[in-house]
């Protein structure tokens, strides 16, 4: 890495340095240094991209800069991982919401014989190579992971999978105050019970031509909510 390279990076090492760890601590099988390399290339990688975040202003650029770094550090721990347990990287599954969401209504009512029809609106998607497209398997590993979440979150899928409450439904029996504020609970209840599965897909973005507009990139979401003014997560 050369000088002039080292100086684009400088300023935003404390950025790499967080993340770095925080994938360590959840991929502890993956070496903090090599993840931090791989942060690093990050950058070499996306010089035109960091132009147009730094020219919009500090807090936009690290908040931007955050959010590629964690779906950067999720895809390189988790391809070392499939490779260090012996599968190959694309065979990597990923639970999605549409899938999570039409299995919920059996598992919350303990339906584990009862294979549901999903009609996802999708073809060819691989089978999970822990379960070998076992459907039985994955609602164990949805059931196992809904009675981990907090209680608050348990109850505003119950609501809606089992008692088949819609939102405003749920914010009166909630006390949540609005539809709104009873389907964002509802959003955030999916997304931390997907994390608990193994997370979403990262999303791993390309360089941007010069000039052009950027958008923010879709971040994979932690398992708890990302306070964006300090690139921290804060447990509930």
């Amino acid at each position: 890495m050369g000088i002039m390279d080292w100086e684009r990076i400088e300023p935003w090492e404390y950025i790499a340095v967080s993340v770095a760890a925080e994938y360590h601590k959840k991929y502890d099988m993956v070496e903090l240094e090599d993840i931090k390399q791989s942060l690093y290339e990050w950058f070499l990688e996306h010089p035109n991209k960091l132009d147009e975040w730094e020219s919009i202003g500090p807090k936009d650029a690290k908040n931007l800069i955050y959010r590629s770094l964690r779906n950067q550090a999720l895809d390189y721990c988790q391809r070392w991982k499939a490779k260090s347990i012996g599968y190959e990287p694309s065979d990597l599954f990923y639970y999605e919401p549409v899938m999570v969401e039409a299995l919920l209504p059996s598992v919350l009512r303990g339906e584990f014989t009862v294979m549901p029809i999903l009609n996802l609106g999708k073809t060819g998607r691989p089978p999970a190579p822990s379960e070998g497209g076992n459907m039985m398997a994955m609602m164990v590993e949805i059931n196992a992971a809904y009675i981990k979440l907090s209680k608050e979150d348990r109850a505003v899928l119950f609501f809606k999978y089992v008692e088949s409450l819609d939102f405003a439904g749920i914010a009166t029996e909630m006390e949540l105050g609005s539809e709104d504020a009873a389907r964002m609970r509802h959003n955030r209840a999916i997304k931390k019970l997907i994390t608990r599965i193994g997370g979403f897909k990262p999303f791993l973005d390309k360089d941007i031509t010069k000039h052009s507009t950027d958008e923010p990139d879709e971040l994979i979401e932690p398992d708890n909510e990302s306070n964006e003014d300090e690139g921290r997560e804060d447990s509930d």
